[in-house]
């Protein structure tokens, strides 16, 4: 597994990944200079899983397509642990830009305590759903770019298509993961408050965790299944 792991951060270059960190650094230190506060941190968040979706969209869909995947394919390596390593290794991934950020924090708000980190962490759930529908949408689609467009679209508008199907009295969308792929709204309370008066909805940090944890599981479990069963023809 360890060497599934390696093979694609090898894939994927570790300069892309430092290139990546700078970035966040040194935006990070620019909203500083410009009197930011802390509680910005919970933004950058969607912009984790921004990024990710763009660097690992093609994860499988690029590999089945330019043949690569056959090497998976001619050694002893069981599916699921070929899906698994993916998986991990995008999970790391962003694990890495998380705590470059929140290294920056306390660098830079030398009064963050424990309670605010434990907030940050919760806010970050979001990236495991993330991470796991990038896996089950590179096995669904052989396009990377269409791939990586989806992705961030659902991230950048899930909480908008919610509120426009609440609209049209579709309110079980409320317990599907289109609302909670940014919890950063519910850092402006008075917003949440507004949505779930408006349409009757029920939208909670708490709810919306249970919800993420349950859809990240379901998508692994497809995404693995589908790509156990995947004929490879390349």
């Amino acid at each position: 597994m360890i060497k599934l792991i390696n093979n694609e951060f090898i894939k994927l270059g570790k300069s892309k990944l430092i290139f990546i960190q700078l970035i966040f650094i040194l935006i990070i230190l620019l909203l500083y200079k410009l009197d930011y506060l802390k509680e910005t941190i919970y933004n950058y968040i969607p912009f984790v899983e921004i990024t990710i979706s763009i660097l690992y969209s093609g994860i499988i869909s690029k590999e089945i397509d330019d043949g690569t995947i056959r090497y998976y394919l001619t050694k002893p390596f069981k599916r699921w642990k070929i899906y698994l390593s993916k998986y991990i290794t995008i999970i790391i991934s962003a694990i890495i830009i998380l705590v470059t950020i929140l290294i920056m924090f306390i660098v830079l708000y030398r009064d963050i305590d424990f309670e605010f980190i434990i907030k940050y962490l919760k806010y970050s759930i979001p990236l495991l759903l993330c991470c796991s529908i990038i896996l089950f949408n590179s096995v669904i689609i052989k396009n990377a770019s269409i791939c990586a467009s989806i992705n961030i679209f659902l991230i950048i508008f899930g909480i908008v298509i919610s509120q426009i199907l609440f609209g049209l009295n579709i309110l079980i969308v409320e317990y599907t993961f289109l609302p909670y792929l940014d919890f950063s709204i519910f850092n402006d309370l008075l917003t949440i408050k507004s949505i779930n008066l408006e349409f009757n909805t029920c939208l909670s940090l708490y709810k919306g965790i249970i919800v993420d944890i349950l859809y990240t599981i379901l998508f692994y479990i497809l995404g693995n299944i589908l790509f156990i069963k995947k004929d490879i023809k390349n």
